[in-house]
């Protein structure tokens, strides 16, 4: 069974890893993932996965979490899999996936970029690693 990965205030490799796995199991369920990426939280200094998709929308976020959870237990048992209480999903009209759309645009794939310490459009962005923002 695959183990829960522990989140901690400084975004480590396992994270990184931990995300981009849940999100390739999102994609191979056809989960429709437009954007997804970590965010720190300054004030509680935590990160946050944020995954945005139109079907947050459309289904609601407790039928997205359910694809969470499913994509979470499809996981390989050697895999660390990330809570959902570190999880938020969010549909298409998200401020912060908005705000990224303007500064990278990584199409369908998922390049991985860090993005710290920057201002798009007057909001500061204290920290983030992005999958994919479109």
């Amino acid at each position: 069974m695959a183990k829960d990965i522990l989140v901690m205030e400084s975004l480590s490799s396992s994270m990184i890893k931990a995300g981009l796995k849940l999100i390739e199991r999102l994609d191979a369920e056809n989960a429709q993932v437009t954007s997804a990426f970590w965010f720190y939280i300054a004030e509680d200094k935590a990160w946050q996965l944020i995954i945005v998709s139109p079907l947050v929308a459309l289904l609601g976020p407790r039928e997205y979490y359910r694809k969470v959870v499913n994509a979470n237990n499809a996981a390989l048992d050697e895999e660390e899999v990330i809570s959902l209480h570190d999880i938020t999903v969010a549909n298409t009209t998200h401020e912060i996936a908005q705000l990224f759309k303007y500064a990278i645009s990584s199409g369908n794939g998922i390049p991985g970029t860090r993005f710290s310490r920057n201002t798009i459009n007057g909001s500061f962005i204290e920290d983030s690693y992005i999958y994919r923002s479109n």
